[in-house]
């Protein structure tokens, strides 16, 4: 029953992996507007980008360390009960540690592209491959 279960695994995997398609990035080119105010108008287009992925950051790293504070917290609450309870405690702060889900994507790029096109500027966008090119 075991190497049925295994072979049958083995297909399964064999069968996904054939059917992932290519997998394609969306990359920017970005054509500067002819005049001056409109370039101006993109140097601030240029510092909201950078205030938002500054406070996209901020938030994530606000978000970590609370999640290590909260971490620490019911690590402590833990190992209080095991004690009390005259268990072992087997756990460690990591355990409680729930920071990985601190990483939102900023997206800030839509906004920026938005702001440089109504600037006068030109957003050229284009697909490319990255990965399972030659299934094409």
């Amino acid at each position: 029953m075991k190497y049925v279960f295994a072979l049958l695994s083995i297909f399964a995997l064999i069968g996904i992996l054939a059917a992932c398609g290519p997998v394609y990035k969306r990359e920017y080119a970005y054509v500067p507007p002819k005049s001056s105010v409109g370039k101006m108008c993109t140097a601030q287009c240029i510092q909201g980008r950078n205030a938002c992925e500054q406070m996209c950051r901020m938030n994530n790293e606000t978000c970590r360390a609370r999640a290590r504070e909260d971490a620490v917290y019911e690590y402590e609450q833990y190992k209080h009960e095991r004690r009390k309870q005259g268990k072992e405690v087997k756990k460690t702060v990591s355990d409680f540690d729930r920071s990985y889900s601190c990483n939102s994507s900023c997206d800030c790029g839509p906004t920026y592209n938005a702001c440089y096109s109504a600037c006068g500027g030109q957003v050229l966008q284009r697909d490319v491959c990255v990965a399972f090119c030659d299934k094409q």
